[in-house]
């Protein structure tokens, strides 16, 4: 969707690479706390309910 910005594709496309949030975090150089809200405010802007259907969603659009 047109709504999700630069950094949550960025955060959504490490997701899908199996990054765990720190790991997320340490990558772009920001908080954990970051990563989570990035992820809040992605998951419904993309229909998802957590970790596995944001992953599936990447992958369904060429981030993963």
């Amino acid at each position: 969707p047109a709504s999700i910005t630069a950094r949550e594709t960025e955060v959504l496309a490490l997701l899908a690479r199996g990054l765990a949030n720190k790991e997320i975090g340490a990558r772009l150089g920001v908080s954990v706390n970051t990563v989570e809200r990035h992820l809040t405010n992605l998951y419904p802007k993309i229909g998802a309910r957590g970790r596995t259907e944001a992953t599936a969603f990447a992958i369904r659009h060429g981030l993963g």
